[in-house]
Formats: C-alpha cells, structure tokens, sequence
C-alpha cells in the first residue's frame, strides 16, 4: 500500500493479529525505531516479534464490551526508517503519522523507543492545527537536557522538545518513579503540567483517578495524545524493556488509567504510542502476552 507520494512505508509479512491490511478501521502502525537507547538495545524488533507471535493469542480484552476488538482495526505496516539517524527518523514518522491521521484520523503506533513520540506529537499538531493534550505513562519524565551527556535529542529528553516544538496546552505525567533532580524541576515548574507518581496511583481508588483524570481532559481543548511506555509497568510482569525500574505498576493498574483516559477522551484520543518493549531483553518472551493484551485493550476502549 502506498502512502500518497511518501516512500517511507513498508508492507510486512504479517499482520498485527491476522488483522487485515489497512482500507478502513484503526491502522495499527509499526515504528521500529531504536537510535538513542542508552542502555539495552532491543526495541527495534518489537514490531515484528509482536506481530508474529500475535497470531497464536486469543484475542481477549480484559473486560468484555460486547464486540469483536480487532473488527475495527487494521495494519498499515512499518514506518521504513534510517539507522542511527534519529532526527531524519522523527520527521519521517511525523510524514507517515500525519497522512494516517488525514485518512483515518487517528492512529495506535507499536514502538520502537520512546523518541518516536516526538514525531507522532509533531504529527497530530500540523495535522489537526492544534494540541491539546499530551498524556506521559513512563516509568521515567524523560525530560532531560541532555542524555547522554553532549546529545540532545534521545529517548530521555524528547519531551522537552514536545516543550519546545509542539507546545501542549496541559502535560499529564503518570507513573513516573525514576528520575534526576533537575528534569524533575523542569517538568515541576511547567505552567501547564501536572503529574501522579507510580505512588500516587497506587494510592488513588478507581473512582478517585477516573474524577481526577475527566476534570483536567474536560478542563483543555484538543486533541489528546497517549503515549505509554510499558516500563511503568513492574518488572516482574515487563522485564522485556531496555531500562526497567523496579516496584512498578501492576497491569491492573496500567489499565485504570488507559482506561479513564480512553473513556473520557473518547473521539479527542487521536494517537496512541506504545513504546519500548524490547524482545530481545525479554526472557522466553515472558512480557509478550502482557503488551499483547494492552494493544487489544487500547482497541477495546478506543472510540
């Protein structure tokens, strides 16, 4: 399938799910995006892997809605991108990411590191004129100046670019539970930022986040991008990422806030990122059947 005068798609063998290629429904988009991971390297084969063995799950959301979730998505490929070259790499995705949007107005994207946020927020931004929202679970802020040291583009630092380039009218920082003192005085003194620690959320009742969530996305116009990092989740049930952070979330807990975000955002939702899995840091694949069941949940909640 063509992207209009774009060259920067790639069709695949597989499909997410067996799911078929994209004409109408959710496109499911692969971004195997791997230049600034500083630690273990890996996240560049999590769309290929997730999409072969995909095929050999059922196909189960973890509450019953009472439809088929994969009846309304399709796949749109991979994103072909250029080694190493991550600032070429972000405005390639931002390419493919803002067409999708034009044709089926909003997009899931199967990451790749968390850098390709940049690009997916740049897109929606052109796309629709605006931007609303944008909603960080992570187990980290990465909001540093620089990471490493000398380089200022990378997976610890993207977010200060959304600052510079995209400019949200409201940051939610969710989960976080590492982080340097001086990215956590950053993101602290945005005027436009709040943020709940891994902490907070264990704390918080249902009720008590899904209030507090519907108050800040109907405080702010938009659209809302979602963007999860599953190092938020435990280790213990995630191992396979390239930093993982102990005493996390459970998976249950990830999908309180999914699903406060999804069901309150509704129609604003218009890109969802999930990043940094890393099958290669993954033994046995035992993370596998976890960001298998988030990618069908996030369908689930999409409407």
């Amino acid at each position: 399938m063509a992207m209009g005068s774009l060259d920067f798609y790639v069709n695949t063998l597989n499909t997410f799910f067996g799911i078929s290629r994209c004409g109408s429904g959710v496109p499911i988009l692969g971004i195997p995006m791997e230049d600034t991971v500083s630690f273990r390297p890996g996240t560049r084969f999590a769309p290929g892997v997730i999409r072969q063995w995909s095929q050999y799950f059922e196909f189960t959301p973890s509450i019953d809605l009472g439809f088929d979730v994969l009846s309304k998505a399709c796949d749109l490929g991979d994103v072909s991108l250029l080694q190493g070259l991550v600032d070429r790499n972000v405005e390639r995705i931002k390419a493919v990411v803002n067409e999708a949007l034009s044709r089926w107005g909003r997009v899931i994207s199967i990451g790749g590191e968390h850098t390709l946020s940049l690009g997916t927020a740049k897109a929606l931004s052109e796309n629709k004129g605006s931007y609303g929202i944008y909603v960080h679970v992570d187990a980290h802020l990465d909001s540093r100046e620089e990471w490493p040291i000398g380089q200022s583009l990378s997976h610890a630092t993207f977010v200060r670019h959304i600052v510079r380039d995209v400019k949200p009218q409201l940051f939610m920082f969710l989960g976080p539970r590492s982080y340097d003192p001086e990215e956590l005085t950053f993101v602290k003194n945005l005027e436009n930022s709040v943020l709940l620690t891994t902490k907070d959320l264990k704390l918080m009742s249902k009720y008590e986040l899904r209030t507090w969530v519907r108050e800040l996305l109907d405080s702010y116009s938009g659209p809302i991008h979602l963007s999860i990092d599953v190092d938020v989740l435990d280790p213990s049930i995630m191992p396979g990422v390239g930093n993982p952070e102990g005493l996390g979330l459970s998976y249950g807990e990830l999908l309180r806030v999914v699903e406060a975000v999804l069901d309150h955002g509704g129609s604003r939702v218009r890109v969802v990122d999930l990043v940094e899995y890393s099958p290669p840091n993954d033994p046995n694949l035992m993370s596998l059947p976890v960001i298998i069941k988030l990618v069908l949940d996030v369908l689930n909640y999409l409407t």
